[in-house]
């Protein structure tokens, strides 16, 4: 047991993949202050730990079952159950204190998000569409960042959030194909392993067909967001055409581009000039 399998636990990259889009919608309501934006990375890097470690902590029994997922340090002992519990106890604190610095609305809302990304982990024992649970996790980011700005629930970017969200959504049933045959002796809910591999890529095809309409009609914000959107447009399409070819993996790996361009993209655009 070491601090290096808990680091890997924290997957540094994941907050690096959704952090732009907590500060695009900050942006959104005026953000210029550096220790704003510090408290702001802050505030997610401590709720994607939470989100993570929450779901290393309550599925250790049956990533111990999955070849995919058996080396991970809660199932091989390197990391300890109750060090990760109270780790996840730390992070929620931090993330509602980083949302107290900003106001009392974004503190009363960090205990809902904190719920949802807890919660995860069991959708899927529960309903064949786990992948709108996360979806819906990412797509609140955005938004955080606006009511930390603003204090007020109006006028917030819900097209742009929506559109995560059916990204998200999207992305996700693709890679849960490759856990088809497990997940169905599992028991673990999806709609690849409820409804068939061709459900599920044609669904998600729809979802990212919606993802780009929905960030032409509500996101464009100039010139660098609307190239963002040709381009990722472009991306999910050959994301699809891997899906299709049975090259679930590569396909997945697009997303790490898309994550750029959804998130820096539009950020170029609000950025002070």
């Amino acid at each position: 047991m070491g601090f290096r399998a808990y680091v890997r636990m924290l997957r540094i990259h994941h907050t690096l993949f959704s952090l732009p889009f907590a500060y695009v919608g900050a942006l959104m309501f005026g953000l210029s202050d550096w220790l704003d934006a510090l408290i702001i990375g802050v505030a997610l890097f401590s709720a994607r730990s939470v989100a993570l470690l929450s779901n290393d902590l309550f599925d250790r029994d049956l990533d111990a079952l999955n070849p995919r997922t058996a080396s991970r340090p809660l199932v091989t002992g390197e990391a300890r159950a109750l060090t990760v519990v109270l780790l996840i106890v730390l992070f929620s604190s931090i993330f509602a204190l980083s949302a107290l610095y900003f106001n009392w609305l974004a503190f009363l809302l960090a205990f809902p998000i904190i719920l949802a990304e807890v919660t995860y982990p069991f959708a899927k024992r529960i309903h064949c569409f786990p992948h709108f649970h996360l979806g819906a996790v990412l797509g609140a980011v955005p938004l955080a960042g606006a009511i930390a700005m603003s204090n007020s629930v109006s006028n917030l970017p819900w097209g742009y959030a929506i559109a995560l969200a059916m990204w998200v959504a999207g992305f996700d049933m693709v890679y849960a194909v490759q856990d088809v045959g497990i997940d169905r002796r599992l028991g673990i809910k999806s709609v690849p392993a409820c409804f068939g591999e061709k459900v599920a890529l044609n669904l998600s095809l729809l979802l990212h067909i919606g993802t780009v309409l929905v960030l032409l009609v509500s996101a464009i914000n100039g010139v660098f967001s609307a190239i963002s959107i040709g381009l990722t447009a472009g991306l999910l399409g050959y994301q699809h055409y891997l899906a299709r070819r049975g090259e679930y993996a590569k396909a997945f790996n697009v997303n790490l581009v898309v994550s750029l361009l959804l998130g820096f993209g539009f950020m170029l655009d609000l950025l002070p000039h």
